[in-house]
């Protein structure tokens, strides 16, 4: 049988390993080892069957909190474990009976029945791993970038085109990340992994970028290596009225001759070179396109196909405001931006409101840090101060501010939202200023709401000390397929093609939870 490039499962057809080994050094009855595989291979649009949950989204946004946030501390709370266990906070009563989180959630505490809170999460990599929690990988870390998988928003937005089940609004992409590109405003290079892989590069996801102003000379309690320092001008401490977000050109476009983005345009917010119009730039596209019809034999190939979308895709937003209107939150009415608060992760996630509302399917805001290592919610040094005075309440006022905001424009019904992480914080407190909490994948928690999602459940349990599940361990690929569930697409059967056109499943292992669906 002719087995799945990266998995043990089978395809749909029966190849025999004789017929395959035939087709690659000869031929089978004309065609080619590609045109085999091609032929060989079921759609990769999503399968018609039933089940619940199934398709019920339309979209999502994933809420991620890098570094990763202690489930000790906030949803998975131990009050009767010792105190270098449970730490400094008390547990409050929820909207869910019988369930606690932490004093500093007060406003999530008053929603957590319109969610499933999942506190059983758990692998075996604790060290940063967002691609882990956010694509196939297998194993984490990966050294080789061939063995990479595709980022989750690179694969959905490959199905969906191939589903062909609507395009977007022209201009707008469907799988947008702000507030840009992961890891780019600090030291930290660690979150490795996070591409479109053998989806090839028209796959990777389009990057807002902040263009604002931090407000706060003397913020938040950070960290700065092993000492514990207050953040300076950090823009999730504080940011002005003003700022905003913008999309920069894809870098595509670089791939047209001596076509490089540089100079603001007004009219889109996007960027071309000083003395470049935009009838300037369509006459280039008219070169570009005479260029392109002089080697039409390329056409064919996935590759090819593949830079045309891409290239499309550019001109489109080069030439409509739509992405650009959809990313300035300024034209939001004030108590609406007030409602998410001036910081950056609150204006982030506002942003990937207006987003999904012009016609992005799946939009992913990173709490990023911002400057030195071990910020952000990388709580080694200084976790209390920081949970308490600058983490917690602004993750509280953020998330609560998007469902609301999403439930009363409907859009809650059709919109899955994720608030996830990549591990959690090791049970026992370190000794440095502050008290510390390191990385711990074992266990940890995940909250859930808005399409899809069955509300008001806790599904899982640690043990006394939150360090280990002792009732139903989930991986991040049972995540992960839940989510591709959710949107329509069954792990067990979809797969993704790469530019050989060689198929591939969407995950390694993983298995749907039945008991998040509504």
């Amino acid at each position: 049988m002719l087995r799945l490039l990266g998995n043990r499962r089978e395809l749909c057809s029966g190849l025999t390993r004789r017929e395959l080994l035939e087709a690659g050094t000869m031929g089978l009855g004309g065609l080619s080892l590609d045109a085999l595989l091609r032929n060989s291979t079921c759609d990769a649009a999503p399968v018609a069957e039933t089940g619940a949950g199934l398709g019920k989204a339309k979209s999502c946004i994933v809420l991620f909190l890098y570094g990763a946030w202690s489930q000790q501390d906030t949803l998975d709370m131990k009050p009767t474990a010792p105190a270098d266990i449970r730490g400094e906070f008390s547990p409050i009563s929820t909207a869910l009976p019988g369930v606690q989180i932490c004093e500093h959630l007060p406003r999530l505490s008053r929603w957590l029945d319109r969610t499933t809170l999942v506190r059983s999460m758990t692998h075996s990599h604790p060290t940063h791993c967002v691609a882990y929690a956010l694509s196939g990988i297998p194993k984490n870390p990966l050294r080789d970038p061939r063995d990479y998988w595709p980022f989750l928003g690179s694969s959905l937005d490959y199905l969906w085109e191939r589903a062909d089940d609507g395009q977007p609004a022209r201009g707008i992409p469907r799988n947008m990340c702000l507030p840009w590109e992961l890891n780019s405003r600090s030291r930290n290079r660690s979150h490795r992994g996070l591409t479109s892989a053998w989806l090839g590069s028209q796959w990777e996801p389009i990057y807002g970028q902040f263009d604002g102003q931090a407000t706060r000379e003397a913020g938040h309690p950070s960290a700065d290596g092993g000492r514990a320092i207050r953040s300076r001008f950090d823009p999730h401490d504080g940011i002005t009225p003003e700022s905003t977000f913008r999309v920069m050109a894809p870098t595509v476009l670089e791939l047209a001759p001596k076509v490089k983005l540089a100079h603001k345009v007004a009219q889109t917010g996007l960027d071309l070179p000083a003395g470049v119009t935009i009838d300037r730039l369509h006459r280039r596209r008219g070169l570009l396109e005479q260029f392109d019809r002089s080697r039409r034999h390329l056409a064919a190939t996935r590759q090819a196909e593949g830079l045309d979308r891409f290239q499309q895709m550019a001109f489109d937003m080069l030439t409509s405001a739509d992405c650009s209107r959809a990313l300035d939150v300024t034209r939001e009415p004030t108590p609406v931006r007030e409602r998410y608060g001036h910081t950056l992760f609150g204006q982030a996630t506002l942003a990937a409101r207006r987003l999904i509302e012009a016609g992005s399917r799946i939009v992913t805001v990173y709490w990023d840090e911002f400057g030195p290592e071990n910020t952000g919610w990388d709580t080694h040094v200084n976790n209390f101060p920081r949970l308490r005075e600058g983490l917690c309440p602004t993750l509280d006022q953020v998330y609560t501010a998007l469902l609301e905001d999403m439930e009363q424009r409907g859009l809650l019904e059709e919109t899955t939202v994720l608030l996830i992480s990549e591990h959690g914080r090791t049970p026992k407190i370190g000794n440095k200023p502050g008290g510390a909490r390191e990385h711990w994948s074992y266990a940890y928690s995940g909250l859930f709401a808005g399409a899809g999602i069955r509300p008001g459940q806790v599904i899982g349990a640690t043990d006394k000390h939150a360090g280990y599940p002792v009732e139903r361990p989930l991986n991040p690929k049972d995540i992960l397929a839940t989510l591709y569930h959710l949107l329509g697409f069954n792990v067990e059967t979809t797969r993704t093609h790469d530019r050989l056109d060689r198929p591939h499943f969407l995950l390694p292992h993983g298995s749907v939870v039945p008991e998040m669906l509504a």
